[in-house]
């Protein structure tokens, strides 16, 4: 149950990741993750230094682990720059059903036939979100082609990224700090390294504004450092595939911030292929779910 609260939080806290859509029509994609994972790595560095990790091998281990989650972070920025924040909340949904398949292969995790029928449904609601701009003639309000394949490459790698911590956490022994750690500070120095060849001078003006601070301190704090050790610390304590329940909690959350903040509307199309996904992914872990209020409601 305590994973669950972890996951629930971590939803919660995710559910604002569409404000980087406010600093991305400022700035390019890489200044703006740059910006925000450099204040990801300062806040988490005290904390890394503390723990005084001697493991011989966690560069080879955790580093190209930590390139998954920095591509993820790379294409959702290159979606959210010409797609909604909508569309990438709810092509983000069919994440556990990726994640379901990978770490059965990959891993051992179990997937019994009500995982799979849910994984079915729910996919067919991830493609229909993603195909819904060419069905609409392109209607801003569900973005793009090309944004929301940016969204379906975030999701795919994003999957990869969560069935490899479960295996860096369970298997090799790392913590979710160590995890959480690694992947901040290889972020910062990929963005960091693209934005000296996409920075613009006219970037400075725009980082000082009050505005722009407050909400990049925010993203690097409770957006980056916050979720990301509540999601690996419930990885830990449960599943890959369970942890990946933070999308399906997600996009309730993200949706009322995306229409009050960004003023993004919502079709009923939409609503169709929110309700395939929703469906699908309480079908293919509703019962796990279920079971673990159970066991806490018993104890």
């Amino acid at each position: 149950m305590k994973a669950l609260i972890a996951i629930i939080l971590a939803s919660l806290l995710w559910s604002t990741a569409g404000l980087s859509k406010i600093v991305v029509r400022e700035l390019d994609p890489y200044v703006a993750a740059f910006l925000r994972f450099f204040v990801a790595s300062i806040v988490i560095l005290p904390f890394f230094l503390k723990s005084n990790v001697k493991k011989k091998h966690i560069i080879r281990d955790l580093v190209p682990l930590s390139l998954l989650a920095t591509a993820n972070i790379l294409f959702y920025y290159l979606g959210l720059s010409v797609s909604t924040a909508n569309a990438a909340t709810l092509i983000y949904a069919g994440v556990p059903m990726l994640v379901a398949i990978l770490a059965h292969q990959l891993i051992g995790e179990r997937l019994n036939a009500q995982k799979i029928a849910g994984i079915i449904l729910g996919l067919i609601g991830v493609l229909f979100i993603a195909l819904l701009p060419v069905i609409t003639k392109g209607e801003s309000i569900t973005g793009n082609i090309q944004g929301n394949l940016f969204f379906l490459l975030a999701a795919l790698v994003w999957a990869l990224y969560t069935v490899g911590s479960r295996n860096s956490i369970a298997a090799k022994g790392y913590s979710p700090l160590t995890v959480t750690s690694v992947f901040m500070f290889t972020a910062c120095i990929v963005f960091a390294f693209i934005s000296v060849f996409t920075f613009q001078s006219r970037y400075i003006g725009i980082i000082a504004q009050p505005s722009i601070i407050l909400l990049v301190l925010h993203l690097g704090t409770l957006v980056t450092v916050f979720t990301y050790l509540l999601f690996q610390w419930a990885v830990k304590h449960s599943s890959a595939t369970t942890a990946s329940l933070q999308h399906y909690i997600g996009p309730i959350f993200s949706i009322l911030v995306n229409v009050t903040v960004l003023k993004e509307t919502v079709t009923p199309a939409f609503l169709v292929g929110t309700a395939l996904v929703l469906i699908g992914v309480v079908i293919a872990n509703g019962s796990g779910l279920l079971q673990e209020v159970k066991d806490w409601v018993s104890r």
